[in-house]
């Protein structure tokens, strides 16, 4: 079964990919006819695989962004960020991967995202940059920063090094999380054509002066509020978007008609029907599966690899924070008992979670849908599903062959 329930995955993926189907009507059915007659399941339990949490957060992000979009704010503040760089168009997605950075060592890295992925996707449209390049600007840019004491993934891992007598020293930690994520950052900027971006306009063109409207400065009011109410407060996300988009309609910032036009439900059709297969993998033990079967070929020069690589296949479809890292780094202590000492746990649990925060590109995870839900009208959607997910998988593999050289025993 849980082979089967595997290969239903690859099925999808596959045909969605051939086809040019959105995955999520092909998941959907795949998730009920292998959950119920094969793997046993009630209707209920395939249907409890819906990611009412994901979705939800979508739905409050896109709607006070989309608020923001129709009434010119984004428009305005990524134009801000775009005449930072003047007509050197190349430099915007780095930019935007430092100032992801700065966002999340102080809010974390899903928060950190859905702050700045609608602004960055605006940019990106304004200067024609591809919704690619500017995704993994953003989210390599958010996990790379992450690891801090006052950020939300920093914290938690903190607090699991401090469970197994770990020392609490996060700086070693986010250096080879920031370092591991600009790598991949570089590599898929060069790869999705970064170096090829064309100047808009006239080089050395003066641009218009930016000034924002009434309605306008509210509305960035308002986003500096949901940065503060977020980070500081640690109120709800989607529940703060939607009280903060509520007040914005009733101020006449703009309509919730206009609001609710902006939300993706191709995009949310796709992560749903995906999510509702991959719970039925996990029920149907092919996760464990794989992650067993990879922890029988590791020693001690692949253990860092092996790590990362499990981490990262339990993090592409569980969450790295409440799940993956709460689950292997307690692990670390034996593994390297099993490995004769040869294995430090500190490059363990550095595996852990550059494993379990690379992966987040995925547009399975919530920092991959929040980008899909940002993508611009014009963007193939299913054509930067296929992308983000190879890019999640490719970088993954990425970091454990980096692991080999021990560069995850640095700083330590």
């Amino acid at each position: 079964m849980a082979a089967i329930s595997l290969i239903a995955l690859l099925i999808c993926i596959v045909l969605s990919f051939i086809k040019k189907i959105n995955a999520g009507i092909l998941a959907i059915p795949l998730a009920f006819l292998v959950g119920v007659y094969l793997v046993g399941m009630k209707s209920k339990e395939v249907i409890a695989g819906f990611p009412t949490s994901l979705v939800f957060t979508l739905l409050g992000i896109m709607f006070l962004f989309g608020i923001a979009a129709n009434n010119g704010t984004l428009d305005k503040v990524a134009q801000f960020i775009s005449d930072l760089a003047g007509s050197r168009v190349k430099l915007i997605p780095f930019l935007l991967y430092f100032f992801s950075v700065a966002v999340s060592c102080c809010v974390g890295g899903i928060i950190g995202g859905s702050l700045v992925c609608p602004i960055a996707m605006s940019v990106g449209k304004r200067e024609k940059i591809p919704d690619y390049i500017i995704a993994c600007a953003v989210i390599f840019g958010v996990q790379g920063g992450a690891m801090t004491k006052i950020a939300a993934n920093g914290i938690i891992a903190l607090g699991l090094m401090e469970q197994i007598g770990m020392p609490g020293r996060m700086l070693p930690l986010w250096l080879h999380m920031m370092l591991s994520a600009l790598v991949c950052f570089t590599v898929t900027y060069f790869v999705g054509g970064g170096a090829k971006l064309q100047t808009v306009g006239l080089p050395g063109a003066v641009r218009e002066k930016i000034v924002f409207t009434d309605k306008q400065k509210i509305t960035l009011a308002a986003l500096v509020v949901l940065i503060v109410c977020t980070a500081v407060f640690k109120t709800d996300v989607p529940l703060t978007g939607f009280t903060i988009g509520a007040i914005l309609i009733l101020l006449g910032c703009g309509t919730a008609n206009e609001a609710i036009s902006k939300i993706s439900w191709s995009t949310i059709m796709l992560l749903a029907g995906v999510s509702m297969l991959v719970n039925v993998i996990k029920v149907a033990g092919g996760i464990d599966a794989a992650s067993a079967w990879l922890a029988s070929i590791m020693t001690s020069r692949t253990a860092s690899s092996i790590m990362i690589l499990t981490a990262g296949a339990m993090s592409a479809v569980s969450s790295a924070t409440g799940v993956v890292m709460p689950t292997l780094i307690p692990t670390a202590p034996e593994i390297a008992m099993q490995m004769g000492g040869t294995v430090a746990v500190e490059a363990i649990v550095s595996s852990v979670v550059i494993g379990a925060n690379i992966v987040p590109i995925s547009p399975l995870s919530t920092m991959g849908g929040i980008a899909m839900a940002c993508s611009n009208e014009d963007t193939d959607k299913d054509k930067l599903f296929r992308d983000l997910l190879i890019t999640a998988v490719l970088a993954v593999i990425g970091c454990g062959l980096l692991a080999l050289t021990g560069f995850y025993n640095l700083f330590w």
